[in-house]
């Protein structure tokens, strides 16, 4: 698989971990970077590291559905 199109997927996979977590959120942009991938959210409470864990441990539930990527034009 494309490092890239990894990338992306996890960018998508963070921000619905983070929306099914904190519905009030407010997404902002989120791409793959040479180095990773990151996403600009607006919450009313910064993160803290027990919110960064809970997000961890919601997108490997996520990803361990095996839902399917697919790509639409």
């Amino acid at each position: 698989m494309d490092l890239d199109i990894l990338r992306h997927s996890c960018s998508h996979v963070l921000a619905c971990a983070v929306k099914e977590l904190w519905p009030e959120t407010k997404l902002g942009i989120g791409p793959s970077i040479d180095d990773g991938f990151y996403y600009d959210f607006d919450k009313k409470e910064p993160f803290t590291l027990e919110d960064l864990k809970k997000v961890e441990e919601r997108m490997r539930q996520i990803i361990n559905k095996k839902i399917p990527f697919t790509k639409e034009d």
